[in-house]
């Protein structure tokens, strides 16, 4: 009994020990400062970096995104016997294909729905005239105020038009063919050498501990992305056909249309569903007579992707693959202020994989509540 008292008595010691707050000296307070610091200044450093790289920044990411997607499709090729190169080859040519027949069904009705944007403002403007009224109103003042302090209203909008159409033409498709080679051949070459470049890489690092932390970390994030994005892709894919039928048994123009839009802008949390009801909504408006008869589809789509994203995909991807919802907004919100609509499609993955980064590198030890 004694002894079990004593037992006792060391681990209610211990525990108070552990409780118990760490106290620094002067010195090692500055040290810890001086060390967020610097690693403050890196992170920093790297985003800058990574700003002003972009160009080159944004294909190589989204080629890695992609290729996460596309590396179980080829590993299954290989167990049916087909060499890794070939392998390669046959999906990316596949995957180019399928894009390719994507954008050539597509590109008549967006051309035409493009070519339409200026009837369909007038039209819009028309039907909401009961919304821009007030704005009118609110624009009258500010022409009144800016009259009476001497600053100009702010109707004169001047459009400056090129004087060299090829030119311009020119300086939009360069950036684009250059970022498009890039991605594809960042996407080749990391699907062929990928296991070369996740075991070279680590031979940077000092020890063997290291190193098998990092491949760990680096199979964890590929194992992840795999599974997050070919979940997402198949569910998309029965979203857009979803929202197909939903686009043509509303009586919307062009449905085939509305459903690609809607499984690629799925791809982005909150803003694709946002974008895609406000498409739908102004499709309604320019093809029905009344506002009620607009609202139906966009009210539907919001009922199918409520139902997708609180119970269908947590289901697939189960509660360890569940993020935070107002990190993913942060993420994507930063990140497409970094680059763009791009920025906006690769937030997920890049948050996943710093996430599963400091798992590992931070281990957590839950302790276990008192009953």
């Amino acid at each position: 009994m004694a002894i079990t008292a004593d037992i006792k008595s060391e681990s209610r010691k211990r525990l108070a020990d552990d409780e118990a707050p760490v106290e620094r000296t002067p010195a090692e307070t500055w040290q810890l400062i001086a060390n967020v610091s610097t690693t403050g200044l890196f992170a920093l450093a790297i985003l800058a970096a990574l700003y002003l790289m972009r160009d080159v920044a944004v294909p190589v990411i989204l080629a890695w995104v992609v290729a996460n997607i596309l590396l179980p499709v080829i590993k299954r090729l290989e167990k049916n016997g087909i060499p890794r190169i070939p392998a390669v080859a046959i999906v990316t040519l596949a995957m180019m294909a399928v894009l390719l027949t994507v954008v050539a069904l597509l590109s008549l009705p967006l051309t035409y729905w493009l070519g339409r944007a200026t009837e369909l403002g007038a039209l819009i403007k028309g039907k909401l005239q009961s919304i821009t009224e007030p704005l009118d109103f609110l624009k009258q003042i500010t022409s009144a105020i800016g009259q009476a302090t001497g600053e100009p209203g702010g109707s004169g909008l001047h459009v400056e038009e090129s004087t060299n159409i090829v030119g311009g033409i020119i300086s939009l498709l360069t950036p684009a063919v250059t970022q498009g080679i890039l991605f594809l051949g960042a996407l080749i070459f990391y699907m062929i050498y990928q296991a070369k470049i996740k075991e070279r890489s680590v031979l940077i690092l000092p020890n063997r501990d290291a190193r098998l932390t990092a491949l760990k970390i680096f199979s964890d994030i590929e194992r992840n992305t795999t599974v997050y994005f070919g979940t997402f892709t198949v569910v998309n894919i029965c979203l857009g056909l979803v929202t197909t039928l939903l686009a043509y048994a509303a009586g919307l123009p062009n449905p085939m249309l509305w459903g690609v839009l809607a499984a690629v802008l799925n791809y982005i949390p909150y803003i694709g569903v946002v974008i895609m009801v406000a498409v739908l909504f102004l499709i309604g408006l320019f093809s029905f007579p009344t506002t009620g008869e607009a609202l139906i589809a966009p009210l539907v789509y919001i009922g199918l992707t409520t139902v997708e994203g609180h119970f269908i995909t947590p289901a697939l991807m189960g509660r360890r693959m569940t993020l935070n919802p107002f990190a993913v907004f942060l993420a994507i919100g930063f990140w497409t202020w970094m680059w763009g609509p791009i920025g906006a499609f690769v937030a997920v993955p890049i948050l996943m994989s710093t996430i599963v980064t400091f798992r590992h590198l931070f281990p957590r030890d839950d302790p276990e509540l008192p009953g």
